[in-house]
């Protein structure tokens, strides 16, 4: 559909996943995969309903772009057909979560050393709810202050490098950059640890004397 003949005026400036594939003319399945694949940015609440928020700008500029190049926002093969799916392995390899725990700490060396509900809420896409739920399961170990959840970054990457955090399902645009980011620079990432491993720390060069 041409961008011309919708009434951007009348279109609230957030979203849900049901008036987004109404107002772009598409099936709830292309919704779903542009909402799931980080096509189309949006914040992702953890609720059974109405768990998607997106921003009326980031539809605009799908539609766009969709304009020129649709291939960009096909669906892989077997989506349609409910073949596609999805695998994460329960067991990961240690040198592997090795890797990813460099990764996370490394991609937060510039947060605080504690971080809040907000802040997470601001840095993953995941919505308040998400994370509150994650603090009172006890898979993200925390603190409260002021009734407000309070999260070591520590603990954080291990979460992030958890399976619960691994295997959701509808992860937000920022987790799965994350994780094609992680899956990319693995090498990098190994090399580096091997180096680290190889050179002898103060401590062991004095014991040589």
């Amino acid at each position: 559909m041409n961008n011309e003949f919708i009434d951007w005026d009348s279109v609230p400036d957030i979203i849900n996943k049901d008036q987004f594939y109404r107002i772009c003319h598409i099936s709830k399945s292309t919704a779903l995969h542009l909402l799931n694949s980080g096509k189309i940015p949006c914040e992702y609440s953890g609720k059974k309903t109405r768990c998607y928020r997106i921003r009326k700008e980031d539809v605009r500029e799908y539609m766009n772009e969709r304009a020129v190049f649709p291939e960009l926002y096909s669906a892989p093969q077997g989506w349609y057909g409910g073949h596609y799916r999805s695998f994460v392995p329960k067991e990961m390899p240690e040198d592997v979560l090795e890797m990813m725990r460099t990764y996370y700490t490394e991609l937060l060396a510039k947060y605080r050393d504690v971080l809040t509900t907000p802040d997470i809420v601001k840095l993953t896409g995941y919505g308040r709810t998400a994370v509150n739920n994650w603090c009172s399961k006890g898979l993200l170990r925390n603190f409260q202050k002021g009734n407000i959840n309070h999260v070591p970054k520590v603990f954080l990457v291990n979460f992030f490098c958890s399976l619960s955090f691994r295997s959701i399902t509808r992860k937000t645009p920022w987790h799965i950059k994350t994780l094609q980011e992680f899956q990319s620079q693995q090498s990098s990432i190994a090399f580096k640890l091997q180096k680290t491993k190889a050179t002898p720390s103060a401590a062991e060069k004095g014991g040589e004397r």
